[in-house]
């Protein structure tokens, strides 16, 4: 499948030509591009000053310094560098609610798209890891079109199967072993987790090793903090298999049950000095994509 099928099937990427994903934290890269590096180059922006040395180009002295000093300092910049990022995607059944038009996994994947579409602008390398009940869907990360191109027809394809729950955090721990250094890491999940503080445990993990995390919460301000529309309706447990038809009172504990859920994620988050975006899922996904660059 052609790159212009793929963008024109899952979100019209002309929306977004004059925007930039931008490094938050300086990453380590692998070319020059448009992102701080930890390490210093000889590109446009100065960041300090030091010793000249024998060696040393004579056009990068300050002479400035020398008029005022009598001292030979040697001008460094900011280097630039190209990132690694990482989608990390829940598949799990909570995610493909409420329905298959206006599921949480659909907006998933388009702002995905949309993502991916400014970071092969870019020229930043792009890398997978999804977790799924029968296996774990891994790319390693690339700035080649062809693989980014393919990357996201798996994620396309991945929407079309019966999905069962995993253990989502326990998969973390493998990602953990498998990610270049410095790496942004990008997760995209909902707000169904039994242990909060595991998962925050595990995404601080990756934080204090040197990657980048932002974690995007997925979920539905209409159906699920909200309810509305499913009182009388029936519920399908995919764990289970069970179906079960919602009266108002059981309504309005899953709307708070969703809403004590997103808050603690948030608060857990920001606790740990964890990056979290909260996307409601009824939006479009090119509002939600310039909210996650604001």
């Amino acid at each position: 499948m052609g790159s212009e099928e793929i963008r024109v099937e899952l979100v019209n990427t002309d929306q977004i030509n004059d925007l930039y994903w931008w490094a938050q934290e300086r990453v380590h890269g692998f070319m020059s591009g448009l992102h701080r590096s930890p390490d210093f180059g000889y590109s446009v922006e100065f960041a300090q000053h030091r010793q000249y040395v024998p060696g040393d180009s004579p056009k990068h002295i300050d002479w400035s310094v020398y008029a005022k000093t009598d001292r030979f300092l040697t001008k460094l910049y900011e280097a630039e560098s190209n990132m690694r990022t990482f989608f990390v995607l829940d598949s799990s059944s909570s995610m493909y609610f409420p329905n298959e038009e206006m599921a949480k996994w659909e907006r998933t994947v388009q702002v995905i798209t949309l993502i991916a579409s400014l970071l092969q602008k870019q020229r930043d390398a792009l890398g997978l890891f999804e977790v799924n009940d029968d296996d774990i869907q891994f790319f390693e990360s690339s700035n080649k079109k062809e693989n980014i191109q393919l990357l996201l027809h798996t994620i396309r394809g991945l929407q079309e199967r019966q999905i069962g729950n995993k253990a989502f955090v326990d998969q973390l721990e493998t990602l953990q072993t498998r990610l270049p250094n410095r790496s942004q890491v990008l997760v995209f999940t909902d707000i169904y987790h039994q242990d909060v503080p595991a998962l925050i445990q595990i995404l601080s993990k990756f934080k204090h090793t040197g990657h980048h995390i932002r974690l995007m919460l997925m979920y539905s301000e209409q159906f699920e903090i909200e309810g509305k529309g499913l009182a009388g309706n029936q519920v399908i447990d995919y764990d289970i298999g069970k179906k079960t038809y919602l009266v108002e009172e059981e309504v309005r504990r899953y709307s708070d049950f969703c809403m004590e859920q997103l808050k603690a994620l948030e608060l857990a988050s920001r606790e740990a000095g964890i990056s979290i975006d909260a996307l409601n899922v009824d939006e479009d996904p090119v509002v939600l994509l310039r909210k996650l660059l604001v």
